[in-house]
């Protein structure tokens, strides 16, 4: 029980120093008129986008933090059917699947300043389904373009990208309440099977934690 509550300690330090981000104005929102898809509509933002920022388990920190939206969806890239499981009173899970692996995400929200949450759910085959929340903005960006009629290359060529913050995770059997009210995201207790009977295989908190996510202030 100790070493849980150290391990959630850690996690909450570390997701304190993302609220203490530099301010910043560049995000914008999405759907917009150039990229109709969504988190909680269809058409949806692709699983597998989302699958590609996560860390493995086997590395630490971050390897992949922005892709390009307008290029990435609909790629050969980023492709599979997407499956979509309603879930009453909340945002629907979406997710791909194959024969021995599965990933998805839902909608959590988004605070004020910008930080949409999202509860993440990767399963690889074995008896481990691994949870995290993950935090993303969506950045206005401009890539190289080569002009081809004359030999010139400038940043003309616009981008959608979105970007990943920080994640943490929340255990195999995390059950709990996800909220956001202003800047503040609630992480409920965990609920789940191994928790409430007294199990060591859970992994999230032990009570409710009140975190704050802000990017806008120093």
């Amino acid at each position: 029980m100790v070493h849980r509550r150290l391990c959630w300690l850690a996690m909450v330090c570390g997701l304190a120093f993302v609220g203490c981000a530099s301010p910043s104005s560049w995000h914008v929102d999405v759907p917009r008129e150039d990229f109709q898809y969504s988190f909680t509509r269809a058409p949806y933002i692709h699983p597998t986008i989302i699958q590609d920022l996560t860390s493995w388990l086997s590395d630490g920190g971050d390897q992949v933090v922005a892709i390009n939206l307008l290029e990435a969806q609909n790629s050969n890239r980023y492709f599979g059917e997407v499956h979509v499981r309603k879930m009453a009173g909340e945002h629907p899970f979406v997710y791909v699947k194959g024969d021995k692996e599965q990933f998805g995400y839902q909608y959590v929200g988004k605070t004020e300043s910008g930080v949409h949450v999202l509860y993440t759910s990767d399963w690889g085959g074995g008896s481990g389904v691994f949870k995290c929340l993950m935090f993303v903005v969506f950045e206005r960006d401009r890539g190289t373009f080569t002009h081809p009629d004359r030999p010139l290359i400038d940043l003309g060529r616009e981008r959608l990208l979105i970007k990943k913050l920080g994640e943490t995770t929340l255990g195999g059997t995390y059950a709990g309440r996800l909220e956001i009210t202003g800047n503040q995201l609630l992480i409920g207790k965990d609920t789940g099977w191994f928790s409430v009977s007294g199990g060591t295989g859970g992994g999230g908190p032990t009570q409710d934690v009140s975190l704050r996510l802000d990017i806008t202030r120093q």
